[in-house]
């Protein structure tokens, strides 16, 4: 079989005039390029991978060394060995027949001696083109299997990296969702202590209110400072509480939409005035904020927590940045939110004081966890920042910065507009409940026994029974409103004595009150007023007032 022409080239180095015309047109012949050597050195360069061929007659090997071509042959790559053809007469002895063996070692050599017929010669030519064409074929074989090599190499380093990756994800998500089965397993800890101080703190602030009613015409100057210290202490206990509750996210927001603008502008007074002079206070706000929708109250919480943070943390003075601007998450310049996709508004507060530790910094949203010495701080400010940005279903995070420290609380944008300001409801006039019928449900009774001696002060007429299940047995014609406690043994909770009233005597007013909540979300249906335990007089009043005017009771 014939090389294809114009692609087989044989190297020749035969020194006698007449051998490389001969074999020149014998392989033309064949269809085969010839390459003609004048010298060892030639030859000895023409010996590559290109080559199909080499044929030397015995004159042009006495003119090479055996290590000139043993370092030739041993330039070819590990699937090539070139078929040599060496031409000798039958009178090896003229030409050392020791140098055949010894060159039979280091290559691919076919001694071919002469005279032989053109045939005989052919032959042995076509065999040795066979062998190279089969060399150049486990050539493209090796080539592709280096390729599939380095292709499969790269998928494994690939898939290493991914699963690196993979496992690195998986590890970050376990460590997150561990971090949040301990904060949720510390929230209802702290829910539950929440509930049981609220009842107390209502008893304390209701016996305080009913007392100072009481003894209003009999009271004097010490007498009126100690129901003040109750009454302060009673205040303090509510407001820990509440960041206790805000912490573990048990409590109902009462979320309006804000304008952004208008509202950083009146915090950044309040915010000011908080820090005191001696640090530097500004805002910073990008154009075009997106409207949120959040408590404001908890909101003036959180940034009123983390500036006294702030300002504790430069003692000697220093300066204090509120800024916000809209972003669109996931964002690689916010690595702390990369769990939350959409549109969010981040609001930062960043100051350049003593910083936190790494370590302080992973427990800083904990409650009670505090750096500052015993007196200065319950430990409960940043977590009530952490609890209320959950639960207006954004994020709070702490980032170390290279002096100070920012933190951050991303809100999800609103699709709504922001609404306008709301006039400050009017005060409830005396005795507005006056004969008004109100059946109060509560399983506490000592809480009980203080609403129903306050109610007794409105002139309104009370019915006291111990749970939801017991109020489903009262006389609703002789009822005007129903106050329900919302977390009570039984059958049913306060929702679920709403969700039957309404059923069955619905347009009845309903006031609900709880000092904790399970489930905040289950109030938002509801159309009833809600008190967060401990409450006063006056927002009784005007909760009850409210019902009644809504529900189109009458008293």
């Amino acid at each position: 079989m014939k090389p294809e022409a114009g692609t087989a080239r044989v190297v020749v180095f035969a020194p006698v005039e007449g051998d490389a015309a001969a074999l020149g047109r014998m392989l033309e012949d064949e269809g085969v390029a010839m390459r003609a050597c004048a010298d060892a050195a030639a030859f000895y360069a023409c010996l590559d991978e290109q080559a199909w061929c080499a044929i030397v007659t015995e004159e042009g090997l006495d003119r090479c060394s055996l290590d000139g071509l043993d370092a030739s042959l041993r330039r070819q790559p590990a699937w090539s060995d070139l078929p040599l053809l060496t031409l000798a007469g039958p009178d090896l002895a003229r030409v050392d027949s020791n140098r055949f063996a010894r060159l039979a070692r280091i290559g691919n050599v076919t001694l071919v001696e002469r005279p032989t017929s053109r045939e005989v010669l052919l032959m042995s030519i076509r065999s040795a083109l066979r062998a190279r064409r089969l060399q150049f074929a486990v050539r493209d074989q090796w080539r592709a299997l280096e390729r599939h090599a380095g292709a499969l190499e790269l998928a494994v380093a690939e898939r290493t990296a991914s699963l690196e990756r993979e496992i690195g994800e998986r590890r970050r998500v376990e460590t997150a969702l561990a971090e949040a089965r301990r904060l949720e397993s510390l929230g209802r800890l702290t829910g539950g202590v929440a509930h049981d101080f609220n009842n107390i703190l209502q008893v304390i602030s209701g016996s305080e209110t009913l007392l100072r009613m009481l003894l209003a015409k009999d009271a004097n100057e010490r007498l009126v400072r100690a129901l003040d210290s109750i009454r302060r202490a009673a205040s303090h206990g509510a407001s820990l509480t509440q960041q206790l509750l805000a912490y573990a996210r048990r409590q109902p927001l009462n979320n309006v939409v804000l304008d952004l603008p208008m509202y950083l502008h009146a915090s950044a007074e309040m915010l000011a005035g908080a820090i005191g002079p001696g640090v530097r206070f500004s805002l910073r706000m990008a154009p075009d904020l997106w409207a949120v929708s959040v408590d404001p109250a908890q909101l003036d919480a959180a940034l009123l927590n983390v500036a006294s943070n702030a300002r504790d943390a430069m003692p000697d003075g220093g300066s204090l940045v509120l800024a916000a601007a809209n972003t669109v998450l996931p964002d690689p310049g916010l690595p702390e939110a990369a769990n939350l996709a959409g549109e969010y508004v981040l609001i930062t507060l960043t100051d350049d004081g003593e910083g936190m530790s790494e370590q302080t910094a992973r427990q800083a949203f904990e409650p009670f966890f505090t750096t500052k010495s015993v007196g200065k701080g319950t430990g409960l400010g940043l977590s009530q920042v952490y609890g209320f940005a959950s639960q207006s279903h954004g994020i709070a995070f702490i980032r170390r910065e290279q002096v100070g420290t920012t933190v951050g609380i991303l809100l999800p944008r609103s699709a709504e507009a922001a609404e306008a300001p709301q006039a400050a409801a009017p005060e409830v006039p005396a005795h507005a409940l006056a004969g008004a019928r109100i059946l109060c449900v509560e399983d506490d009774p000592v809480v009980a026994e203080t609403m129903s001696s306050l109610l007794s002060v409105l002139d309104a007429e009370i019915t006291v029974v111990d749970s939801a299940d017991a109020a489903l047995e009262a006389d609703y014609s002789a009822i005007d409103l129903v106050l329900s406690d919302v977390m009570m043994p039984g059958s049913m909770d306060g929702i679920g004595l709403v969700n039957w009233l309404a059923s069955h005597h619905p347009g009845l007013p309903v006031v609900l009150t709880s000092g904790y909540l399970v489930d905040p979300g289950r109030l938002e249906t509801l159309h009833v007023q809600f008190l967060r335990k401990p409450y006063t007089l006056p927002a009784l009043a005007q909760a009850m007032s409210l019902a009644l005017e809504q529900g189109g009771g009458q008293h």
